[in-house]
């Protein structure tokens, strides 16, 4: 009886842990957010067309500039990759100023003060 208990109790705690959601690694940079911003247009006319979207599940992982609306897709799957992701390094400073060069977005690196 007791090993039948048992049986029930761990079939119930692997159900439970198969159905979690998915969690993305430590510091995660997960291949379909890589692969989205790969894909996303990077054309503008002005510097307003442009977006900074996150390369990976924490701040230190960076930020691509890419369009405006092309943002609003990878930041969906940003969304779905990282929403449970865990962040050990959050004293980076790595964030860019969207800007639009030659028609394509590209970021300039925004520096701390008393860092020029």
């Amino acid at each position: 009886m007791k090993k039948a208990i048992l049986l029930i109790i761990c079939a119930a705690a692997l159900a439970a842990c198969s159905s979690a959601p998915k969690r993305a690694g430590i510091n995660a940079v997960p291949a379909k957010v890589t692969k989205a911003i790969a894909k996303a247009d990077k054309s503008c006319t002005v510097d307003a067309d442009c977006a900074a979207v996150q390369k990976g599940c924490c701040m230190c992982a960076g930020y691509e500039a890419v369009n405006k609306a092309a943002a609003e897709k990878v930041q969906s799957v940003w969304n779905e990759e990282c929403q449970m992701a865990p962040c050990t390094r959050e004293m980076c400073y790595v964030q860019i100023t969207p800007k639009c060069e030659n028609n394509v977005c590209t970021g300039e690196l925004i520096l701390p003060k008393g860092r020029n």
